[in-house]
């Protein structure tokens, strides 16, 4: 059997994560689920706090990658505002329930979990406002934008994110048909 590798470790922390929540995340739990002995999961992380630390790297860093590899930023900001929705219907939304849970609970994870609320709000309000032209509209769409995500992600049961793609097409309407009402009142 290959050696496992710390990717294994985070992909199988988020299965964790999005199953049991965080309070099942520990050091035998992941071993078990890997097949491999204590001895690995040190080898790798040294300790508990340094896969905490680098998961949560793993986890704040993914949405970039993925944009990264999408071309994000070259295609205008309809182009990158799909690519967001996009991006979004992929989220691992029960991993980030937990997550959002866990931060409620711990200082490095509220951290990381502020970042990366803070890097999506600047993302996406960036997109907004190339659509809509308004600083303070594209402010409001955007926090509403993440009010629902975030909304959806804690009431939604596991698995069950088929409404999501509904209410992100409505998002998307309301985003783009208040960028045509700001055209016709300018």
């Amino acid at each position: 059997m290959p050696p496992v590798t710390r990717q294994a470790y985070f992909e199988a922390a988020l299965e964790v994560l999005a199953e049991h929540g965080f309070t099942e995340l520990n050091v035998g739990r992941l071993c078990r689920d890997l097949g491999v002995t204590s001895g690995s999961f040190y080898h790798h992380f040294g300790g508990w706090p340094g896969f905490v630390e680098q998961l949560l790297d793993h986890w704040e860093n993914r949405q970039v990658r993925i944009l990264r590899e999408r071309d994000f930023g070259t295609g205008g900001p309809s182009a990158d505002f799909a690519a967001l929705m996009d991006l979004t219907l992929g989220l691992h939304h029960e991993a980030e329930a937990a997550i959002r849970a866990w931060a409620m609970n711990d200082e490095s994870v509220r951290a990381a979990q502020k970042r990366v609320d803070e890097a999506r709000l600047r993302t996406v309000g960036k997109a907004v406002k190339g659509i809509v032209g308004d600083r303070a509209l594209a402010r409001t769409l955007t926090s509403l934008g993440m009010a629902m995500l975030v909304g959806h992600q804690q009431l939604t049961s596991a698995g069950e994110h088929s409404e999501l793609t509904a209410l992100l097409a409505e998002y998307t309407g309301l985003v783009h048909s208040r960028a045509k009402r700001c055209r016709e009142s300018g």
